[in-house]
């Protein structure tokens, strides 16, 4: 048996190798717009929403962490079909802090795909409420939103945190909760600038459905309090469901999409837009292959054309399968008729898989799949401005909308909830070739801690060193 010495010198040896390997960097905002950290390149994003339902047994329900090591089964084989795609972001509406996620987020890093991460949930207690505020704010969702992004703070290739998802859905109207989302987005910004000093400013935003469009992105992009630099979302997303015209053509902008851009362009935000949710149905579209009303994607091109880069900064098509619990009412297996909650790239089969190793799930591309795909691979991304080329034009805060209060007016229980222990990098296993990043880049949100390229890679063969070495002798 090696003395622990040795071992440890032989770990660490090993580590050192691992920096050879390239790594995916971070991406951070600069103005309206998205680069990578590092070489200054221009991003846009590219994404799909990722929730992979199996069509029956245990994991054949909603909101649940199927992303986790343990489901590797299911979520292995997705991978190779998100490059195909030519996706680069995906999202999760939902995942558990305590359960391990390296083999998904790395195998994703990998093969140079982001992931924006929901800090809400279904579960009690783990999203904002239809109550009024300040009670519509569980302070249990404090610790659980801190607890994530402890957990993911590791993973380069999270490219935001969302305080959540569509709470104005929950509502009758924005004064009544809010108020509460906007505290639990703040509070989220406020561990994470607490933690600087051990991780990178993961940006921290929020979605919202398409109602009162103009009043939810006013509101989350303003400060209540104009001294309080931490109030405001990073990012604001949009799930709107707009181009439903099955004749469109990338040439010529719709009028759905025409409206969003114009009203966004009057909001002035300093701050990038994202479609969360994109993707219309329409009985209108064409059938292919067999598969009716098969979406265009037409959408997808004028998203990430010029017209739009100043004001959105890409988007995420709703969805990459088609649940089966959700569809079978109206569209069921196989899935080629039209059907209101038929929104899959591609679904599962067979009818009763279950995504176990007994009952396996074979993802089967709609023809849907290939038309997203020519519109992301024909995207122009490296014709924009590097980060070094680039000023933003709009850097004020927009007035918040006079029918809500300010934040530090109200008595909130999350106040007096004890926030969660900084993240330790360096004791824990790192993607291969990772480098840790702490705190703000100049004119961006994230940089790298102040050390050269080669002292960065001591930092991440270090930190891969230590994690490995507390597996081995603990």
């Amino acid at each position: 048996m090696l003395a622990p010495l040795a071992l440890q010198c032989m770990v660490f040896a090993a580590a050192l190798m691992m920096t050879s390997v390239d790594a995916i960097n971070p991406i951070e905002i600069v103005g309206t717009r998205l680069f990578e950290v590092g070489s200054g390149k221009p991003f846009q994003v590219k994404g799909v929403d990722y929730y992979p339902r199996p069509n029956a047994g245990k994991d054949d329900v909603n909101n649940h962490d199927i992303f986790t090591d343990e489901y590797e089964a299911i979520w292995k084989s997705h991978i190779q079909e998100f490059v195909a795609l030519g996706v680069n972001t995906i999202r999760l509406y939902a995942v558990d802090p305590s359960k391990p996620h390296d083999k998904f987020m790395c195998a994703l890093s990998a093969a140079g795909i982001y992931v924006i991460v929901d800090l809400a949930a279904l579960c009690e207690n783990c999203a904002i409420t239809k109550d009024p505020y300040p009670a519509c704010y569980p302070p249990q969702l404090k610790t659980r939103g801190q607890q994530i992004i402890a957990a993911f703070a590791k993973y380069n290739n999270v490219l935001a945190f969302s305080a959540g998802n569509e709470v104005n859905h929950f509502a009758k109207d924005m004064k009544t909760n809010a108020p509460c989302q906007k505290k639990f987005l703040r509070d989220m910004r406020v561990y994470i600038d607490s933690c600087a000093a051990n991780m990178r400013n993961i940006p921290v935003g929020v979605v919202l459905a398409d109602s009162d469009r103009d009043a939810n992105a006013l509101y989350y992009s303003c400060r209540t309090d104009p001294y309080d630099s931490l109030e405001n979302a990073e990012w604001f997303g949009l799930n709107a469901y707009l181009q439903c015209d099955a004749p469109a053509t990338a040439a010529a902008i719709g009028p759905g999409y025409n409206k969003l851009l114009n009203d966004f362009k009057s909001y002035k935000l300093p701050i990038p837009a994202l479609m969360t949710e994109y993707g219309c149905l329409n009985k209108g579209f064409a059938t292919v292959n067999g598969y009716a009303a098969q979406r265009t994607w037409m959408d997808a091109a004028w998203l990430l054309s010029a017209a739009f880069v100043d004001v959105f900064a890409g988007g995420l098509a709703f969805e990459f399968s088609t649940e089966n619990a959700n569809s079978k009412a109206d569209a069921p297996f196989p899935f080629t008729s039209f059907g209101t909650q038929n929104y899959g790239l591609g679904y599962f089969d067979p009818a009763t898989c279950e995504g176990t190793a007994a009952s396996p799930c074979t993802y089967k591309r709609m023809p849907n799949f290939d038309l997203l795909a020519a519109q992301y691979n024909a995207s122009k991304t490296a014709l924009l401005p590097a980060k070094s080329a680039y000023t933003p034009s709009i850097t004020t805060f927009p007035a918040c909308p006079s029918t809500v209060p300010t934040l530090k007016s109200i008595v909130w229980a999350s106040d007096a909830t004890k926030d969660a222990l900084c993240p330790d990098l360096t004791q824990t296993t790192l993607c291969s070739g990772d480098t840790i990043f702490t705190g703000k880049s100049k004119g961006g949100n994230n940089s790298p801690s102040g050390k050269s390229p080669a002292s960065a890679a001591t930092t991440t063969a270090t930190a891969v060193a230590v994690g490995v070495m507390w597996s081995l002798l603990a």
